[in-house]
């Protein structure tokens, strides 16, 4: 898979949002809900303001994927988080989350980690691009719900630095590296990653 880079939107998919809530005592809703849309950009975020523990909303089992989210911030298993440590997450980074059940004392089995994107890049080229609504006036766009295989073009800028990252052309969902891919491939977490493959123009 040398020089395939991919695409994930994970953070365009519904069924990803764990039934948790966060206890956040830094920013009020709103502030969060922003942070959230930032946040599922790639971009990068004071630690603080990650989820650090939730609590489930009702009083059942919930089923948890080895990448989540939690009131809009992508959060793992620590299968997938083993895998990213081994790469570079371009001054970004893994913080610990802790789950509990609807009671709030249960604590779910973890451990879990919460995401936090460092790299921005720009290679996102959307004249080449079928698959993305966009660029607007702002020169922003951002990939197509169904985007098939191809259908997003990046640079050779691409291939350098990071290997998971945010586009700055791009408002939601992130990129990884030829390395990375075919370690969340080689580990059977491409599919919950949603990995779209990209064409390097």
């Amino acid at each position: 898979m040398a020089d395939i880079v991919w695409l994930s939107v994970a953070p365009q998919k519904s069924e990803l949002s764990a039934r948790f809530d966060m206890e956040d005592r830094v920013v009020p809703p709103l502030e969060r809900s922003k942070n959230a849309m930032f946040h599922r950009g790639g971009g990068h975020l004071d630690p603080d303001l990650l989820p650090q523990r939730a609590v489930e909303q009702l009083p059942k089992a919930t089923r948890i994927s080895h990448l989540f989210m939690v009131n809009g911030f992508l959060c793992m298993t620590e299968k997938a988080a083993t895998v990213l440590r081994q790469h570079d997450l371009g001054g970004g980074g893994l913080y610990p989350l802790e789950l509990f059940r609807h009671d709030g004392v249960t604590p779910v089995p973890g451990p879990f980690w919460a995401l936090n994107f460092g790299q921005k890049k720009s290679a996102v080229n959307a004249a080449e691009s079928t698959g993305i609504d966009g660029p607007y006036p702002d020169g922003k766009c951002h990939p197509k719900f169904w985007i098939k295989d191809d259908e997003l073009a990046v640079g050779a800028a691409a291939l350098e630095g990071a290997d998971i990252w945010g586009d700055s052309r791009s408002e939601i969902g992130f990129f990884v590296s030829p390395k990375l891919g075919a370690a969340l491939h080689k580990a059977g977490l491409a599919k919950v990653f949603h990995l779209v493959r990209c064409r390097i123009v």
